[in-house]
C-alpha cells in the first residue's frame, strides 16, 4: 500500500525505495510507478491511497484529508486497517441542484444529467399585484409543482438504481421543499439540504456533500457499536469478542459486522487459506484448506470480512464498548457452544 500526501507527489522515489527495501518485487513497483505518473493531480489538498499487486492496481482512492507524511508498506496482505482509516466507508451519494424550471442531477457513478420540463407554463410571479394576478400566480405555482414532480421522479429512479445512501439537494428553500413533497418516502428520508442561491460556489456544495457523507458514516458506525453492545448483553451467542472467538466465527462465515479497535488489536500473525475466510492462528485450524499467506491479525480479518460481505467498523476511543484483543463481531448466526 502507498499513501501519498501532496508533498510526496514530487518525490515518489522515496516511497518506492521503502517498498523495495521491504521486498516489493519489480512488477508491483512498475504497476505503482505507472499509477503515480499517469494520474492527474487532484484539485485542492488531498491524499491518495494505492493498493497494488504484481499485475494491477487493486485500489486507487483520493482522501479528503492528506496524511501528515507518506507511508508505504509491502506484504502478503495489504495494510487494510490503514486503508480503512484513510479512505473511510463509501457513501453512495446523489447530488441535485434545483431551480424552478428543473434540476441538474449527479448520480452515484458521477454521471450528470439535466432534467428540464417543457410545460410551457409561466415560472415567474408578478412583482406588482393587479387584476387577475392571483390566478396568474396560481398558474406559476402549478408550473413549479409540475417541474418539481418531474425532477422528483427522475431523482427517485437514480437513487433507487444506484442504491444511494444519501441525497444532497441544493437550491432555494421553496424548490427544496417542493422536491421533498414530491419524493417517495424512502428517497425523502435520505435527503440532506443546502441553501444554494445564485452565485454560490460549487465547492461550497461539495463541502456539504462531504459533511453529510461523514454524518451518514458516523451514524452507521454508532448503530454498529450499539448493536454489538446490545447483542453482547444477551446470551444468544450473536456477539463475540477476543481474537480466538472472532477467528472461529470468521472461519464459519458467520460474521455480519467486524469491530476493530486499532489501538488495542494485537500484532498476532494469522494464516489464511485459499478461502479468505479460512483463517487461524495455526495452520492446522484451517480444516480442509491450505495456508497460502500470513499477516497481521487485523488485516487478515478485514480481508476475510470483505470476502464474506461483512461490514467493518473502527471503534473510537470514546466508544464505551470493551473489546478483548481489540476485536469483536456481531454474528449472522451463533457458532460454537452457543449454536
Amino acid at each position: 500500500m502507498v499513501d501519498l500526501s501532496p508533498c510526496d507527489v514530487c518525490r515518489p522515489a522515496c516511497l518506492r525505495e521503502r517498498l523495495a527495501d521491504s521486498g516489493a518485487d519489480s512488477s508491483a513497483l512498475a504497476v505503482l510507478d505507472e499509477a503515480v505518473t499517469a494520474a492527474d493531480a487532484p484539485d485542492g489538498t488531498a491524499g491518495r491511497v494505492l493498493v497494488a499487486d504484481a499485475t494491477r492496481v487493486l485500489l486507487d482512492r483520493h482522501t479528503e484529508v492528506p496524511p501528515e507524511r507518506g507511508t508505504a508498506t509491502w506484504g502478503a496482505v495489504p495494510d487494510l486497517l490503514g486503508v480503512l482509516g484513510a479512505v473511510g466507508e463509501d457513501v453512495a451519494t446523489v447530488v441535485v441542484a434545483l431551480d424552478r424550471t428543473g434540476g441538474r442531477i449527479r448520480g452515484v457513478d458521477d454521471t450528470v444529467e439535466e432534467v428540464s420540463t417543457d410545460s410551457g407554463g409561466p415560472v415567474h410571479k408578478a412583482n406588482v399585484a393587479g387584476p387577475g394576478e392571483g390566478s396568474a400566480d396560481a398558474r406559476v405555482e402549478e408550473t413549479w409543482k409540475r417541474n418539481a414532480r418531474a425532477v422528483a421522479e427522475r431523482v427517485d429512479t437514480i437513487v433507487r438504481g444506484g442504491n444511494a445512501d444519501l441525497l444532497v439537494v441544493a437550491g432555494d428553500a421553496e424548490s427544496r421543499a417542493r422536491l421533498r413533497d414530491e419524493l417517495p418516502p424512502a428517497s425523502a428520508a435520505i435527503m440532506a439540504e443546502v441553501e444554494n442561491t445564485r452565485g454560490t460556489a460549487p465547492e461550497q456544495v461539495d463541502d456539504t456533500v462531504r459533511a453529510a457523507a461523514d454524518e451518514v458514516r458516523e451514524a452507521r458506525r454508532g448503530e454498529a457499536v450499539s448493536s454489538f453492545a446490545t447483542a453482547s448483553g444477551r446470551d444468544d451467542g450473536l456477539a463475540v469478542t477476543g481474537l480466538g472467538d472472532v477467528v472461529g466465527a470468521t472461519r464459519a462465515h458467520a460474521v455480519e459486522t467486524l469491530l476493530v479497535d486499532p489501538s488495542a488489536v494485537p500484532g498476532t500473525e494469522l494464516v489464511a487459506g485459499t478461502d479468505p475466510a479460512a483463517v487461524g492462528e495455526k495452520a492446522d485450524e484451517l480444516v480442509g484448506d491450505t495456508p497460502v499467506l500470513s499477516g497481521p491479525a487485523a488485516n487478515v480479518l478485514v480481508r476475510a470480512a470483505a470476502a464474506t460481505d461483512a461490514a467493518v467498523v473502527l471503534v473510537h476511543p470514546g466508544d464505551e464498548v470493551p473489546l478483548t484483543d481489540g476485536v469483536g463481531a456481531v454474528l449472522r448466526l451463533p457458532v460454537g457452544p452457543a449454536a
